[in-house]
């Protein structure tokens, strides 16, 4: 069905319109800006807009359309406008994206007050109120609390250094993508911040008040928002999500006295978390933290050595769940007295900052007594995994480290030796073929042994199953419960397992389609990666949740888990000899783990943003990491040591492969390119152009056919370098 978005049209949803560019009932424009077809109402009680979903060919957009009978109220108008002037310039993971003539006017016929609209990225899946709601409302822990309040700081931060700032966060307004990343959402209220605006707020000017009962800071109450406004609504939005209370229960906020007493119905977080909160709802503006800075600067003050981590109220115990086989049973869980602990020992104190950190930070961690470990010796191995595909998840800070005992950042300003310069060739695509069966964007693309099958995951629940030569798909996996997000074959190719956004893990019969086994409640969140052992004998999966897991393959029995502290896991990859598993995280660090004992034997560090996707090269010898800062980095496994940064890519690198006989790689990147590398030497071969698309996955096949996805379309394409 295709809409018309005229208040006006007698038949908005005319059954003629569903091929139609104008309207068959009043002969408005049906493809606005000739690229948008409005396929779906999703709301019309949005505040001053009416919000459709659309589509820019397969791709779904959120469209808000301004009620025609508020343009004429110069306010409404300009908030609307601020809007698309707050998302047009914000180019960051956490903010729905939008291109800078995402703003335009449709002009309906015989009217003279045309229809604003803006055009934005939608974003899958709930917000924390109803994710709280789905969650029975109980009150998250605290290694969830300081996850989600550093995303959405670290949001801040680059709104506010855009000279922005929100004036309207809410649990309504903070998404939850399918990826378990956080977004914030609905920028009607959002101000820029000039110094006119500054100065006018310090002689007591007032500005057009935007308020929500409980969330709202005083001084915005009265028309006199600042910045550091949105830290107050922030602080509100945690302790809800912490309490499962609103800031206007009566439990919480006592009106007669007007006192905000949260604390009680927290027990089960820190006191040094529980100050930050109340440092930021302070209702002085001069007593809350000054910049974005400043918060993620406490939250990493909270994991370090020394810090005490009493509980804010009465001290309480927390069980952790274990997996079983059945997924219900509650086990020992690792760190207690039931079972040897898969965290560092008090003796790996390690140094809770990177190579950018200025000298006094540095001297500050001196003064507390923390030092770099020396490194350990590790064998020669290949990889045996699958790689996290969701490129547009929001970093967590660098460093921040939840939970007693766990490591933060080892290497310090180790920086890898520059690539000579060399020119990469440009080497142009054609489009072969498009395999468009997906209803719903690909999450992932896997190559057979055999370089002729190929399978697919989608956020169309489905799974399928490719033959390359014929171009058509042979075999659906259907039943899914949610998206999925990743897949992973056996060693011999007959077996498939898959990991889906609502924590389900699953092994499924290659050649008869059948289920072997499920997991129902794997993990706490979406499942982002899968690895296995060489012999096939065990999975490792990684998610959201910050957990990796170990299972027996045949069976889906659970045997062990590691609590990394790494935010999200975003890739996983397993050894050739089976004893280790080297995962990337969206704190930014590449960590590597004993698989029998759950320790954690170095932690790689380099990164600017989140680590995308791992692979080793086949030789064994090198580790490549991939990263949405929009570089490559090659390890030496051995020792650790690293040894090329490859830059070229403009944005988030997403997907990389190895060519078969190793002296290639492949990497895809949200830039439009794949560029291919020399293993050895770090230098960029090729430049491969003209695919119009952002590259989220990406497979090379034998015969060189390269195959190209992304989270935006659910169409799988087939390239051919030009010759």
């Amino acid at each position: 069905m295709s809409l018309c978005i005229n208040p006006n049209c007698p038949r908005p949803d005319h059954p003629g319109n569903s091929e139609a560019n104008d309207c068959q009932a009043c002969g408005t424009t049906l493809v606005l800006e000739g690229r948008y077809r409005v396929m779906r109402l999703l709301s019309s009680q949005t505040g001053f807009g009416i919000v459709y979903e659309a589509y820019e060919r397969n791709l779904p957009k959120l469209l808000k359309v301004l009620r025609q009978e508020h343009t004429e109220i110069p306010k409404v108008l300009a908030m609307f406008r601020q809007e698309a002037e707050a998302l047009s310039h914000l180019n960051h993971p956490g903010v729905p994206f939008m291109t800078q003539d995402g703003y335009f006017t449709v002009m309906p016929p015989g009217q003279t007050v045309p229809l604003h609209c803006i055009v934005m990225e939608k974003i899958d899946g709930v917000n924390l109120a109803q994710w709280m709601k789905q969650q029975g409302n109980h009150p998250i822990h605290e290694q969830q609390a300081v996850k989600w309040l550093t995303q959405l700081v670290e949001i801040l931060q680059q709104i506010h250094q855009n000279n922005y700032f929100h004036r309207d966060i809410k649990p309504e307004n903070v998404m939850i993508r399918t990826s378990g990343q956080l977004a914030l959402v609905d920028f009607g209220a959002a101000r820029a911040v000039t110094q006119t605006y500054l100065t006018q707020m310090s002689r007591g000017g007032v500005a057009t008040a935007i308020s929500s009962a409980g969330y709202t800071p005083p001084e915005q109450e009265q028309g006199q928002a600042v910045p550091q406004s949105d830290f107050y609504s922030l602080g509100r939005t945690l302790i809800y999500l912490l309490t499962a209370k609103a800031p206007t229960d009566t439990h919480l906020y006592d009106s007669l006295h007007n006192r905000f007493d949260w604390r009680p119905y927290a027990p089960q977080i820190s006191a040094g978390l529980a100050d930050l909160l109340d440092s930021m709802i302070a209702p002085r503006v001069v007593d809350r933290p000054a910049t974005a800075q400043d918060v993620l600067t406490r939250l990493q003050q909270l994991s370090q050595p020394g810090v005490s981590q009493a509980k804010s109220s009465q001290q309480v115990s927390s069980v952790r769940p274990s997996k079983s086989g059945s997924g219900t049973t509650l086990g020992p869980s690792f760190g207690s007295n039931s079972g040897p602990s898969l965290g560092p020992q008090p003796s790996e104190t390690t140094l809770p900052f990177g190579s950018n950190t200025s000298p006094a930070d540095q001297q500050t961690a001196l003064q507390l007594g923390i030092t770099t470990p020396s490194w350990q010796t590790l064998p020669q191995t290949a990889t045996f995994g699958r790689r996290r595909r969701w490129p547009w998840m929001v970093a967590a800070l660098a460093g921040i480290v939840v939970g007693g005992g766990a490591i933060a950042l080892h290497q310090r300003s180790i920086s890898p030796p520059p690539i000579p310069s060399v020119l990469a060739a440009k080497v142009p695509v054609q489009l072969q073929r498009t395999l468009p069966d997906h209803s719903g964007s690909i999450n992932d693309l896997l190559l057979f042994s055999d370089g002729v099958r190929m399978v697919s995951a989608g956020a169309d629940k489905t799974i399928r199953l490719w033959d390359l030569t014929a171009g058509k798909s042979v075999q659906t996996w259907e039943g899914q419960t949610s998206f999925v997000n990743t897949v992973l074959l056996s060693p011999d190719d007959t077996h498939l397992y898959s990991g889906n956004a609502d924590g389900a893990l699953q092994s499924w019969a290659v050649a008869s389609g059948t289920q072997r086994w499920q997991q129902s409640k794997a993990h706490n969140g979406p499942i982002n990666t899968v690895g296995r052992t060489p012999d096939g004998q065990q999975l490792v999966s990684g998610g959201a949740d910050g957990d990796i897991h170990i299972w027996e393959a045949g069976t889906g029995k659970w045997q062990r888990s590691l609590v990394t502290d790494q935010g999200s896991v975003n890739s996983l990859v397993v050894t050739s000899d089976g004893k280790y598993i080297i995962s990337g995280g969206s704190d930014r660090t590449i960590k590597i783990w004993h698989i029998a004992t759950g320790e954690l034997k170095k932690t790689l560090t380099g990164h600017e943003s989140f680590v995308n996707t791992l692979a080793i090269s086949p030789d064994g010898r090198f580790l490549f990491s991939a990263s949405a800062d929009g570089t490559i980095r090659k390890w030496q496994i051995k020792t650790g040591e690293p040894l090329h940064t490859l830059s070229g890519h403009t944005s988030y690198v997403n997907d990389m492969i190895f060519s078969r006989d190793g002296r290639t790689l492949s990497t895809g990147s949200a830039d439009k390119t794949v560029r291919i590398w020399n293993v050895e030497t770090g230098n960029a071969e090729q430049v491969l152009t003209g695919f119009g698309m952002l590259i989220d996955h990406v497979v090379v096949s034998p015969s060189e056919q390269i195959v190209t996805a992304s989270r935006t379309t659910p169409a799988i394409k087939i390239w051919q370098r030009e010759q």
